[in-house]
């Protein structure tokens, strides 16, 4: 099954992926990198941690600064936005922050030779079949951490829970939020004594103090205004959340808005509405306060969770259309 993996990985995915790049800047970017041309060598053992994007980076940035790694850790993202927050937030703490490989041996061989890890440690999950056996035929041990399968992923997984079978069992050990995502990695394939539940790492991220709170609240000149947050929010659903802010402030003028989209490439549209509405506008990189307008766009990385420590209200989306929800804790 893997060596049929990787005949349709290298005939599909690979073009796929070559031409859709010519007109997607987050798909181009790091490149080279994903394809195994990596630019440093390691001489001694490392720890691998990867973080598929902004969400995960911020549950790696909790794991390292709670343990005390003795290797020099290599941080790998999947996304720009990733990248970002990573450098943003873990450039002290990690020695190199670069891009994961695409799943090929080549890539993946390349990356190991550069990287020299010890181990490797998958934050919440990401399966891929072809790195898992080559980690296995390494005898380079391979942890997912923080693990989970939602519902959806879960009944994909279970079709194909045969295939998974062979895959899951190159994993050193799966560590996961939940008895029920426990069950459902020992149902799709994995070795019961290998899934441990742990909890999850969205309880231990640190809360923004009192300092940081106001600094955004000078920031933001606002002091003594209501706030109000819709988070991580997607294009479906802007329309609908900003007609519900435009109905609130007719009852509660003072209400201010800000708006955080899950991706930034969907800023344009949030603000085509705004103006299509006649609201009174600005975005976060440019400095926008709410003594010149009434709604914020957050169009900047790596800060949702401190400005979550000026807002009043906190709306977090992706439940008013078909994505579902994400986690509210980062907002508690």
């Amino acid at each position: 099954m893997l060596k049929l993996y990787n005949f349709l990985y290298n005939l599909l995915a690979v073009p796929l992926i070559n031409i859709l790049g010519l007109f997607s800047q987050k798909i181009e970017a790091g490149k080279k990198e994903k394809f195994g041309n990596y630019g440093f060598k390691f001489l001694n053992r490392t720890i691998w941690i990867h973080a598929v994007s902004v969400g995960e980076v911020m549950l790696a940035q909790t794991l390292i600064n709670n343990m005390h790694f003795k290797n020099d850790i290599v941080l790998t993202t999947s996304t720009p936005q990733g990248q970002e927050l990573a450098k943003n937030k873990l450039s002290d703490k990690c020695k190199v922050i670069t891009y994961f490989p695409y799943d090929t041996t080549k890539a993946i061989k390349n990356a190991v030779k550069a990287i020299n890890p010890e181990m490797v440690i998958i934050v919440e999950t990401e399966i891929w079949p072809n790195f898992a056996h080559i980690m296995k035929e390494l005898a380079i041990p391979l942890f997912i951490i923080n693990g989970r399968i939602s519902e959806r992923t879960f009944k994909s997984y279970k079709r194909l829970s045969f295939f998974f079978k062979n895959v899951l069992k190159n994993y050193s050990a799966i560590l996961t939020q939940t008895h029920e995502d426990a069950n459902r990695f020992v149902e799709i394939g994995a070795a019961e004594n290998k899934v441990v539940v742990s909890g999850n790492i969205k309880f231990d991220i640190e809360k923004p103090d009192d300092y940081i709170k106001h600094k955004y609240r000078l920031l933001f000149k606002a002091l003594n205004e209501k706030v109000m947050i819709f988070a991580s929010t997607h294009p479906d659903e802007n329309k609908l959340l900003i007609e519900t802010y435009v109905k609130l402030k007719d009852d509660f003028e003072d209400l201010k808005l800000i708006i955080a989209p899950r991706h930034l490439e969907n800023v344009e549209s949030i603000e085509n509405i705004l103006n299509s509405k006649s609201i009174l506008s600005g975005k976060k990189s440019a400095d926008a306060s709410f003594d010149k307008c009434d709604v914020i766009i957050l169009d900047t990385t790596g800060e949702l969770s401190n400005i979550y420590s000026i807002c009043d209200v906190c709306v977090i989306c992706g439940s008013f259309d078909k994505t579902g929800g994400h986690n509210p804790l980062e907002a508690t």
